[in-house]
């Protein structure tokens, strides 16, 4: 297990419900291409899957087991992690509805951090980080929407598929933006902009799941699937789950649909962002 990653677990149960003019995806239907038109979210229908890696499966952690079954009901998700420009739009709004919460400008970057924040830079379309939990809590709720738990998170990123990653058994450095191809932390320099189709996004039309940024969970991190918590903490969790692996990453097994991360902020925020669903 790398030093800077850990884990999490999860309940069991959401409930959701939609809207008419967003695509959606079902777990009782073929894998599909991603849209071509310029779907904002994507509403996913209900389901069941089984959470967390299987024996044997390379890289498996102990902590994504025992591989559980759960039952979600419908919600929608953002097709991307959200944008700088998105945030900077609420920022403000941000601030007012929890001054506790945080994040950093490209100018505020903290010494020893790799890469730079985004917000106060022209990447504009790139995923907004260095956002702490508090901040991207309050900007869904914002919206009208919540951050996603764990399962949720997963579901949405297997697309149906049980593989090790969402597109096969092994690992595609095209489908993700990642440092693998250059073997060395950080070494890819930055983020990328976001994209609303192509390679990168799952038979479900969801885009940058995995790769780009780290995101954001409402589930606080047990060491075993299955375990009883609250799936969205009342207040802050001390542990907050982080889902999908970032641009700073270079070991592909940090990419599989089950792998969870914990140990942000201790080594910075330039890989760690957010996107969030709506349940109805």
């Amino acid at each position: 297990m790398t030093s800077f990653l850990a884990r999490s677990c999860l309940p069991l149960l959401l409930l959701m419900e939609g809207c008419a003019t967003s695509k959606e995806a079902t777990t009782h239907s073929p894998a599909r291409e991603a849209p071509t038109t310029a779907a904002t979210a994507v509403w996913l229908s209900a389901g069941g899957f089984d959470m967390g890696s299987p024996e044997g499966e390379p890289g498996r952690d102990t902590d994504e087991g025992p591989r559980t079954h759960v039952a979600l009901a419908r919600f929608q998700m953002d097709v991307t992690p959200v944008t700088v420009r998105a945030f900077e739009e609420r920022a403000e709004q941000v601030r007012a509805k929890d001054p506790q919460a945080h994040w950093w400008t490209e100018a505020e970057t903290p010494q020893g951090w790799l890469g730079h924040c985004n917000l106060g830079s022209e990447r504009q379309e790139h995923p907004m980080n260095c956002v702490d939990w508090r901040a991207a809590r309050a900007y869904c709720e914002l919206t009208g929407g919540a951050l996603p738990t764990e399962a949720e998170w997963e579901y949405a990123a297997r697309a149906t598929a049980s593989t090790a990653y969402w597109w096969g058994e092994t690992f595609d450095v095209t489908r993700v933006v990642s440092s693998v191809a250059c073997t060395s932390r950080g070494c890819l320099g930055s983020t990328a902009p976001v994209v609303s189709s192509g390679v990168r996004c799952n038979s479900w039309g969801l885009c940058d799941m995995t790769g780009n940024v780290w995101q954001w969970t409402a589930t606080t991190y047990q060491e075993h699937l299955g375990e009883t918590t609250p799936a969205e903490p009342p207040d802050v969790p001390e542990k907050p789950v982080h889902r999908g692996g970032s641009w700073l990453n270079q070991v592909p097994s940090l990419f599989r649909s089950a792998h969870r991360g914990l140990a942000y902020p201790r080594n910075g925020l330039t890989g760690v962002g957010f996107r969030c669903v709506l349940r109805r």
